[in-house]
């Protein structure tokens, strides 16, 4: 009985690892080395958006980790040398097959694919991973970086009533 409650004990570290391999790409956080760069900005407007899938490139960490505690379970099943092999294997496949499968869950994401028209009037699109996408004619700042670009709101488009500012930049959707 203790052989296979450590067997159970040493699963859930191994879950607990396989879901924590997950990137962040949300636009408010930053890689610690990103802290002092200098980067490039533009403002812009929403020219339009679309929802996107993103997908990020798997490991294989579910998987292994399926296969690893899908083999401790299935060793457990039986009550000879035979049986606990064949409980083993039988583990292992199920156990990368779930692996597998919440690995590929848990590496997508929803986002907005943008198309921005900068000031300068060029027309550039970024993909963010957003839970709400900007509305089209939201005025915008582009941050330029080496890893990826960031779209943030332009607070200073807009005056304390919420409504676009007067004088400035042009904020007209031509």
């Amino acid at each position: 009985m203790k052989i296979k409650t450590l067997k159970i004990a040493l699963m859930v570290p191994l879950a607990i690892m396989a879901s924590a391999c997950t990137q962040n790409l949300s636009p408010h956080s930053y890689e610690s080395y990103a802290v002092g760069e200098a980067r490039r900005v533009e403002r812009g407007v929403i020219d339009s958006y679309r929802w996107v899938e993103i997908r990020k490139s798997q490991s294989g960490a579910g998987t292994a980790a399926g296969v690893g505690i899908g083999a401790a379970a299935g060793s457990t099943i039986g009550n000879s040398d035979a049986e606990n092999i064949i409980g083993a294997i039988g583990g292992a496949l199920i156990g990368g097959l779930i692996g597998n499968s919440v690995e590929k869950g848990a590496s997508k994401q929803s986002g907005f694919e943008y198309i921005i028209r900068t000031d300068s009037g060029s027309l550039i699109t970024v993909v963010q991973a957003d839970r709400q996408p900007f509305a089209e004619g939201t005025p915008v700042i582009i941050v330029f970086g080496g890893d990826r670009t960031r779209v943030r709101l332009d607070h200073s488009a807009y005056d304390n009533s919420g409504d676009y500012p007067d004088s400035g930049g042009d904020y007209s959707r031509n």
